[in-house]
């Protein structure tokens, strides 16, 4: 994509002037401003409506805030070299994406853009994760390919208690629904009604949602997103979740997009699978028929396998990633693949028709940042293609007995691979992976110094009477 800020002014000034006079006659009066962070979530403002083709300033201490603004340790940002004490916390600019300008259909007076970062000398901001993932989309059209991916999410819901939630007992809160049963249409009183609501509300603003359906578990559900190009699919991500959680608000209700919130072995955790395909003069490049993949999808699959270890950071990004770690609860411990299998890493799909050939990536949660998981997963595919990788044969079951990489089973290990990797260097650059490195740092050393002013239940039931 344009790099510098000036140029890309330039490019998209009368796109923008005409969107601002088309939305304001059809009654667009406020704007809400969204800027990708590097934990996975829309930093967002409100204001009059105003389509800014000269940018506006960006607050660059939003690259540095921490999950939940640092609760419950009370640091609610890290010290990154783009904003501290040093320099003085300075802006960065920001300039509005026309390709992202959407009005809300529930709300005409409503629309919303999302943001690209910039130095203040002009320069593209090296942690702009959308602008990380349009280069490789760039790429990857370069090479002859059009990636198409779509992300489905797990996630809760539970009726909002905000006391409760202002004391830190989430464990109180009540799960919206009164079963635990997969695939059920009465759940709740309202829930067809609710789904319904959702997914006209998303089609309103171009988001497609193929299926919603009810997950194992109290309060557990599960969206499913339509194929897009790379970019615009990780932006319907991001869009998806921001969205649920307001209307869940407006029904006194509240969405969590935590992998895992009941301990393992009881119901299900929140996973975040993408499905990814690569398209060629309109034909499904990956299709060979059915239990089987092309030479290109064997390279792209080998690519995401071979770099799966090293990027697995950005799968499972925190602390609570890695309470989900569960072949037997589908949830993949190595580096493989297998048609239909469901217990592997990457899942290949390739029935009923050629147009729906696909691969799915089971490795992430529902806390991922998609713009940066799809960043990799893009990269490594089509490393795999560019290098011609070999791809090894599938599971045909339980994975376990074949010896695949196995993957980092703490958020600990995961940044060492990241640490080290070359290829995370090279598709992320240099300054972001030292930035995001510093990131998922902090998330660790907040957990551990929590824990260390904890006594924990384990402590008490063993310890209190049996020592």
């Amino acid at each position: 994509m344009t790099t510098d800020f000036a140029s890309l002014v330039a490019e998209r000034k009368d796109r923008l002037q005409q969107l601002h006079k088309e939305l304001t006659a059809k009654g667009v009066r406020f704007i809400n401003v969204h800027m990708p962070e590097v934990n996975g979530v829309f930093r967002s403002k409100t204001a009059p409506f105003k389509l800014s083709y000269n940018g506006d300033a960006l607050n660059a201490i939003l690259y540095c805030v921490a999950h939940s603004d640092g609760a419950p340790t009370g640091v609610p940002v890290f010290p990154g070299p783009i904003s501290n004490d040093d320099n003085g916390y300075p802006n960065i600019m920001a300039l509005p994406d026309p390709a992202s300008v959407r009005q809300h259909g529930w709300d005409p007076r409503f629309a919303s853009v999302i943001l690209n970062s910039f130095n203040l000398d002009g320069s593209r901001c090296a942690l702009d994760p959308r602008a990380i993932l349009k280069d490789l989309e760039e790429r990857s059209l370069a090479l002859g390919y059009e990636p198409r991916f779509a992300l489905e999410y797990e996630f809760g819901i539970f009726h909002a208690d905000h006391e409760l939630m202002r004391a830190g007992r989430y464990r109180e809160l009540k799960p919206w629904g009164h079963s635990y049963i997969n695939y059920d249409l009465v759940r709740g009183g309202n829930y067809q009604n609710f789904i319904a609501d959702f997914i006209e509300r998303m089609a309103s603003i171009g988001i497609g949602v193929a299926s919603m359906v009810t997950e194992y578990g109290y309060g557990m559900y599960e969206f499913a997103l339509t194929p897009k190009p790379a970019l615009e699919a990780a932006d319907d991500a991001m869009r998806a979740k921001l969205h649920l959680r307001e209307f869940c608000a407006e029904h006194g209700l509240v969405a969590t997009f935590m992998t895992r919130f009941q301990p393992p072995g009881r119901e299900s955790a929140c996973g975040g699978h993408h499905h990814q395909s690569l398209w060629r003069d309109g034909r499904n490049a990956f299709a060979a028929g059915p239990g089987k993949l092309s030479e290109v999808g064997q390279h792209y699959t080998a690519g995401l396998l071979k770099h799966l270890p090293e990027t697995h950071l950005l799968f499972r990004p925190t602390i609570n990633s890695y309470r989900r770690f569960d072949r037997g609860a589908w949830s993949p411990e190595d580096a493989s693949w297998g048609f239909e299998n469901r217990t592997a890493a990457i899942r290949a799909i390739t029935t009923p028709t050629e147009d729906v050939v696909r691969l799915e990536h089971r490795v992430s949660g529902a806390d991922i940042n998609p713009y940066l998981s799809v960043a990799a997963m893009l990269a490594a595919g089509l490393d795999g293609i560019e290098k011609k990788m070999m791809l090894e044969p599938p599971a045909p079951g339980n994975p376990s007995a074949l010896e695949r990489p196995p993957l980092a089973r703490t958020l600990r290990e995961s940044i060492e691979a990241f640490r080290h990797s070359d290829f995370c260097r090279r598709i992320l650059g240099a300054d972001f992976c030292s930035h995001y490195l510093m990131s998922r740092e902090t998330e660790q050393e907040a957990f551990d110094s929590w824990m260390a002013s904890q006594i924990t239940d384990f402590e008490f039931q063993r310890y209190f009477i049996g020592t």
